[in-house]
């Protein structure tokens, strides 16, 4: 037992390590509190009685806010820094947790080694750790994993890639449940979904960003294919233990920028290792199987 312990330690600490030189790599580019600036830049906007898309011409693709009006209305509230960062920090341990309870010390190793990733994202400030926790919680909670996936896709567009999880499970009832809550929330921010639409149709700079490592970065029509590609397989494989994976290897591949911190996206699809009762039972099922001498000639 001490053995395997010890043996479990090891290898957790090589993946932090790993995670730590990801994170040395990743800090030039930290700025504690850049991503809660620029929400709080569109917060003051929108409750100005101004588009909170305006004024972004100046502050570069980083500084954008290109998301749904929900985080801008909100943020004067919860944007306060210390509940801000609380909120984050409470978000990230949670979805630590949610991999250790799915997968034992397996599920500590992508933490680990995804740890510059997602520490660059706390440190920023960026909403993407609530995304993350909300995707978690989608596939484990079946009576709040619809709404939990419709508040992901408020604050982040990406997550309704989502819905082909819930499309190959034939869960018809999710997918309508995730419609209703999404017109829930989408109804206080009516007054600025058209200040929404004109930026991204107007604006150049809403869709004017480095690719990095995304398909994009080879050639448009590559990215569209492997878009498609990953979501045909997402919804074929949506039963397996894979699907909530998949779905958002899927998002992952339908970002329009992909950098190496982008990739704390994984952190939302805890891995469940296999039911030891499961293989069990496999096992059992097998050995009572009459051989071919017990059978009745």
């Amino acid at each position: 037992m001490q053995r395997s312990s010890l043996g479990w330690a090891v290898v957790i600490g090589l993946y932090l390590v790993l995670g730590v030189v990801g994170a040395v790599y990743l800090a030039p580019t930290t700025v504690i509190g850049q991503d809660l600036d620029t929400y709080q830049r569109a917060g003051e906007l929108l409750w100005a009685g101004q588009d909170p898309y305006s004024g972004q011409a100046d502050v570069g693709q980083d500084y954008q806010y290109r998301y749904l009006p929900l985080l801008a209305m909100v943020i004067p509230i919860l944007g306060w820094p210390p509940l801000w960062f609380g909120l984050l920090a409470v978000a990230t341990i949670s979805t630590i947790a949610l991999w250790y309870r799915t997968a034992g010390l397996t599920g500590l190793l992508v933490p680990a080694l995804l740890i510059g990733a997602w520490g660059q994202q706390l440190l920023n400030g960026n909403a993407q750790a609530l995304v993350v926790y909300l995707l978690a919680i989608t596939p484990l909670f079946g009576r709040v994993g619809p709404a939990a996936l419709a508040l992901a896709t408020m604050l982040k567009i990406h997550p309704v890639i989502g819905l082909v999880w819930f499309a190959g499970r034939r869960d018809f009832r999710a997918i309508a449940l995730y419609g209703v809550a999404s017109a829930v929330l989408l109804v206080p921010q009516l007054p600025w979904l058209d200040d929404f639409v004109r930026y991204f149709l107007n604006d150049p700079a809403a869709v004017e960003t480095i690719p990095g490592m995304s398909l994009r970065a080879i050639h448009p029509l590559l990215w569209a294919v492997g878009i498609v590609v990953v979501l045909v397989v997402a919804w074929r494989y949506a039963g397996t233990r894979y699907g909530w994976l998949l779905a958002t290897v899927a998002q992952l591949i339908a970002l329009p920028r992909v950098l190496l911190v982008n990739l704390a996206l994984l952190m939302a699809a805890p891995l469940p290792t296999r039911r030891p009762e499961a293989a069990a039972d496999q096992a059992s099922a097998t050995s009572s199987t009459p051989g071919p001498a017990a059978r009745p000639g």
